[in-house]
């Protein structure tokens, strides 16, 4: 076994979790508290920058595998992608991004984002009529 390996561009030990510094620890601890309350309630921007949480420490939260950014101002809790792969298959197919809003009980700045990760997955299909079906489904295009 090697005694080195680079990770996202750090020289570190095999197997070694990447560690975040304390304050971004601490925020990151708060947003994935809220999050594992409301799992697709993203914080706001405002929120975000309040906690101390700029693009920078963003990038260290995910290389860590603690957030998933959808889009520069969205990020949600990695377990949230198969939660709302779950929550979907309950909605019927096809369904819209307002349906899917709905179902997952947060807001078309979440929603929209979450919806084309899940496509670019493979997770869901968007078809020509805007609306999407879960990727395997006889709905499916």
């Amino acid at each position: 076994m090697p005694a080195f390996v680079v990770r996202d561009g750090e020289l570190r030990e095999p197997g070694a979790a990447t560690r975040l510094p304390a304050a971004v620890e601490r925020a990151v601890g708060t947003v994935e508290r809220e999050l594992a309350r409301r799992p697709f309630a993203a914080p706001e921007a405002d929120d975000l920058a309040r906690l101390g949480l700029g693009p920078k420490e963003l990038a260290a939260a995910e290389r860590a595998g603690r957030l998933v950014r959808l889009t520069e101002g969205v990020v949600l809790s990695p377990a949230a992608l198969p939660e709302a792969v779950r929550v979907l298959k309950d909605l019927g197919e096809p369904f819209t991004v307002s349906r899917a809003r709905r179902a997952l009980d947060t807001t078309r700045r979440v929603a929209v984002p979450l919806l084309e990760r899940l496509d670019a997955d493979g997770h869901t299909v968007r078809r020509d009529d805007g609306t999407r079906v879960l990727r395997g489904t006889p709905e499916q295009e």
